[in-house]
């Protein structure tokens, strides 16, 4: 298979040079002075767990194959907050690993520290040749410090025998806000004492499902969570509240679901995996319990209020540590798991998005009912990312400022105002 992959600026082996170059001019020959000897150990800590162990696991053994000259060494952690742990306690104690693979989030706390390796620089790769919008989840401050493995899209998750039930044409689906509503009305189905049997639209359960919900239909409204330079919230201005205002009319006017239906563990016991949401939000990790559950899985774009369409994407990142020991055999291991050949496998072994973009459009990939389905989506989301190392702040506040309105303890603009204020203060601090 040809390669995308193409020369990028500072070839990385000059940068890696002149790292130890001047490392050695300066008589340290610790750290910089281990960078190269490709006999050592390369220690990587991953968190492909799950339905990306596999994948994963593959990927390692591919490395090892192509390269029995370097020693890779890999620990698999089965959260992220686990894996979180572990990368702040060694960084702070310089016991750092080689490299990571971790949610794109938490790699940009370790950069707001400058602790990471510019990847930008270092990685012999054309990042033109990957997806801006995942990719843009690793920029912070003028630098790439981490680069994607994959992401996760959002789409519009369908039960194709609900739909079919109600009368619909499941493969026409909404194009607009007003033809979402009237899928989700038509949907809804209740017990003559109005006990709700099924969800026509199924919103959240959680924070981060909240988050993602205002998100996705603010974006939709033509809005966006913070300014281009990230300096100020957006998301409390028009568009912002005519999304939550539809949001809480599909609640409250339409009746679409319950405040509290479907709360719980999830998974196969979730109300759309037991038949009793027609829609919801799904991403590429909701297909295979729909599918083990025994559901007419069907993903569809997400539509913006007068045409179109948006999602977003939530990709898992390679880091490399500024002080590790084995920087070039970290590289090396990001550069093989860039080609287009390890981008395939682990795109179709895992069902996740590839961040480059030929692997998106390989026929192995395309020919996957649901994986191209979800690439379809990721095609739709902004190239600009709300990449601060506050993520995590931001995405509480705002689903907080969700559930107020949606509970009616306060109003769409109120809640939305004050969760501005809050971002802002958080931004102000830097």
């Amino acid at each position: 298979m040809s390669t995308s992959i193409k020369h990028r600026g500072l070839n990385r082996r000059e940068l890696l040079r002149g790292v130890a170059g001047s490392a050695l001019a300066l008589g340290l020959t610790g750290v910089a002075g281990r960078a190269f000897a490709q006999d050592q150990q390369l220690v990587f800590w991953s968190q492909f767990a799950g339905s990306k162990r596999a994948a994963g696991e593959a990927l390692e053994a591919a490395f090892k194959a192509a390269h029995p000259e370097r020693n890779l060494v890999s620990t698999l952690y089965a959260e992220p907050p686990q894996l979180n742990e572990k990368i702040l306690t060694s960084i702070n104690g310089n016991t750092a690993p080689d490299l990571f693979v971790q949610h794109w989030d938490y790699n940009l706390t370790y950069a707001a520290g400058d602790r990471m390796l510019d990847l930008g620089e270092a990685l012999d790769v054309d990042m033109t040749a990957l997806d801006p919008s995942l990719l843009a989840y690793g920029h912070i401050n003028g630098a790439q410090y981490s680069v994607p493995m994959y992401g996760t899209s959002r789409g519009i998750g369908f039960n194709r025998a609900l739909v079919t039930q109600a009368g619909l044409d499941p493969d026409a689906p909404p194009t607009t806000w007003a033809e979402l509503r009237e899928w989700a009305v038509a949907l809804t189905r209740r017990a003559e004492s109005g006990l709700l049997e099924v969800a026509g639209f199924s919103m959240f359960h959680n924070d981060l499902e909240a988050w993602e919900t205002f998100t996705i239909f603010l974006q939709g409204a033509g809005g966006s969570l913070l300014s281009d330079d990230l300096s100020t919230p957006t998301f409390a201005g028009p568009e912002g509240v005519k999304a939550l205002t539809f949001l809480y009319d599909l609640l409250y006017a339409d009746k679409v679901t319950d405040l509290g239906f479907g709360l719980g563990p999830g998974g196969l016991a979730s109300p759309f995996n037991t038949g009793r949401a027609a829609m919801i939000i799904a991403g590429n990790y909701s297909t295979n319990n729909a599918l083990r559950a025994g559901i007419e899985f069907d993903v569809a774009p997400i539509p913006m209020e007068g045409g179109g369409f948006t999602s977003i994407v939530d990709p898992f990142c390679y880091a490399v540590p500024r002080d590790a020991r084995n920087t070039e055999g970290a590289v090396a291991f990001i550069e093989f798991a860039l080609s287009p050949e390890q981008q395939v496998a682990f795109a179709v072994e895992s069902k996740n998005v590839p961040v480059l973009k030929s692997a998106q459009q390989d026929p192995a990939v395309q020919a996957d009912p649901y994986l191209s389905k979800f690439v379809h989506t990721a095609s739709f989301a902004p190239a600009k990312a709300p990449a601060i190392p506050a993520f995590s702040r931001l995405v509480t506040i705002i689903a907080r400022a969700v559930q107020e309105a949606m509970f009616n303890r306060t109003s769409v603009e109120n809640a939305l105002t004050s969760a501005a204020a809050e971002v802002q203060t958080i931004l102000d601090r830097g």
